[in-house]
């Protein structure tokens, strides 16, 4: 592509992404991302990430999990729901630091008042919650949850997003913590999302920003919410950051930001 038409497909993508937002959370068609967001030991992060969508009125937000830093501390629960009170409608795809035990799982399920797995439907688009950290099942998505996930996978939604803690394919940084500890398991659930058109995964875990593609399915790891950072390298993804996502008729366009409002990615995923 020419130097102008790169030009000019940015501009297309940023004028899609900013201006404007109205749409009011009901039909998701535009939605915020980020993950480890680590709320009781930092939430500098979070807030501009908060203050962004208020500025956009975009009011629903996906988290990628590690939502607080201490697993059971009803006190930092607490205050994320202190600082999103009635403004945001969030999902969560709860990670390691929300949920370690079945009393942690308890208490997620107490304060955030959803199942830990979910989905939920709007238009043409199927947006999946994965637990990756059920109790006894750390690190990988246990039999129940597959049956589940592969019966919601038969909707017959053009778009579907997957959101889930740990990735498939981590980096170099995530080797061996993901769901790549059960390699068979980890490429089953590959192969799932790829027999069921399953257009885009987002995960966290790892405290960087990375965007792959596999057999055509994207997968992005969003994990720069707030937790310190596993390298400070802007090449390898060390930087904190946000996505937020625009739905434009047959696509969604999505732009990862830093933190001094700088778009660091940008992506179109088309049915």
């Amino acid at each position: 592509m020419s130097k102008i038409g790169k030009s000019l497909a940015f501009f297309i993508l940023s004028f899609c992404l900013l201006f404007p937002f109205v749409l009011g959370s009901e039909d998701y068609s535009a939605f915020g991302i980020i993950g480890d967001t680590s709320i009781g030991k930092d939430e500098t992060v979070f807030l501009k990430f908060l203050g962004h969508l208020k500025k956009l009125r975009v009011k629903t937000f996906f988290h990628t999990g590690d939502v607080v830093h201490n697993p059971s501390s009803e006190k930092e629960w607490d205050r994320f729901l202190e600082l999103t009170k009635d403004q945001f409608e969030f999902h969560i795809a709860p990670g390691n630091h929300d949920i370690n035990s079945p009393r942690s799982l308890k208490i997620y399920k107490e304060k955030i008042k959803r199942p830990p797995y979910y989905s939920l439907e709007s238009g043409d688009t199927l947006f999946l919650l994965l637990c990756t950290e059920m109790p006894g099942e750390e690190g990988r998505i246990g039999p129940k949850q597959l049956h589940w996930l592969k019966e919601e996978l038969k909707k017959d939604h053009p778009f579907k997003f997957v959101f889930l803690h740990r990735s498939l394919f981590p980096t170099i940084f995530g080797r061996s913590f993901c769901l790549d500890r059960f390699p068979k398991e980890r490429d089953a659930l590959h192969r799932t999302f790829v027999e069921n058109r399953v257009l885009c995964v987002f995960s966290g875990h790892e405290h960087i920003y990375s965007r792959i593609s596999k057999e055509g399915l994207t997968y992005v790891t969003t994990g720069g919410g707030g937790s310190e950072l596993l390298v400070g390298l802007e090449e390898y993804g060390g930087f904190h950051h946000y996505t937020l996502a625009k739905k434009a008729e047959d696509r969604y366009i999505f732009s990862v930001f830093d933190l001094n409002g700088q778009i660091k990615d940008q992506f179109m995923i088309k049915r």
